[in-house]
């Protein structure tokens, strides 16, 4: 059940972190709290800015394979349920999302794979300053929870504040005059990518552990301490690259 003291609880440990980090771990609690499997969280290019994709924030059990197939497709620019939600502004159960009339061959396609490895869960999107959304996707399994609009409601409200509090992190302090080199701008954009630090090392022909001097360099210039951090803040100043 959830409970409006669950979600008041979880809103106000949300406003009380100051990591994105923390706020990360926050929210994979609160999600396991809900009997949750899977959770994926997606930051979307603002309106108008120069974000060349959607960045992974958090993405913990889902099938490997979905998604590879996902990010390396880039499918959350193109998968008709994603877009149905957003536009909708509501949360909604994957299965009971309008798909439309005319897909395409690969649109299709995906939405018949995916259902193939995942079975219930809900998506909804989320919204942030700047034209910031945020697309949330919460698998349960083979066992549908028995959610009323009312806890459907709640788990948007709640993802909703924490989507805004990273928001809030990102943009506060936001370094100023930041200039990543050529080569810390790609290695970030295949960061962004879902890639690790030795396959960035391959596609680039350098070893990793040039990779990873890049990225503490880079990570110094952004002032955080970790990969999605520094993916999120150079996605928000525009030093990211379409790859």
């Amino acid at each position: 059940m959830v409970t409006g003291e669950m979600t008041a609880t979880f809103q106000e440990r949300v406003r009380q972190c100051e990591r994105v980090a923390g706020l990360n771990l926050l929210c994979l609690r609160f999600a396991s709290s809900l009997g949750a499997k899977a959770i994926a969280y997606h930051h979307l290019p603002a309106i108008g800015s120069k974000d060349p994709i959607g960045l992974n924030v958090i993405c913990v059990g889902f099938p490997t394979e979905l998604v590879s197939r996902f990010e390396d497709d880039r499918m959350i620019r193109v998968e008709p349920t994603i877009h149905e939600v957003l536009s909708d502004g509501k949360a909604k159960w994957w299965d009971d999302t309008p798909r439309p009339n005319r897909m395409s061959k690969a649109e299709r396609e995906y939405l018949e794979f995916a259902a193939s490895k995942v079975g219930a869960g809900i998506h909804m999107p989320a919204y942030g300053p700047n034209g910031r959304e945020g697309y949330i996707s919460i698998g349960f399994g083979n066992q549908r929870p028995d959610f009323d609009d009312k806890a459907m409601s709640r788990i948007q409200a709640c993802c909703q504040i924490a989507h805004q509090h990273y928001c809030q992190l990102l943009y506060k302090p936001l370094p100023t005059n930041v200039r990543l080199s050529p080569r810390e701008r790609e290695i970030l954009s295949w960061v962004a990518e879902g890639k690790s630090n030795g396959v960035i090392a391959e596609i680039l022909h350098i070893t990793e552990s040039s990779v990873i001097t890049y990225l503490e360099r880079a990570f110094r210039k952004l002032e955080v301490g970790n990969r999605v951090t520094a993916t999120l803040r150079a996605s928000t100043l525009g030093e990211l690259r379409h790859m």
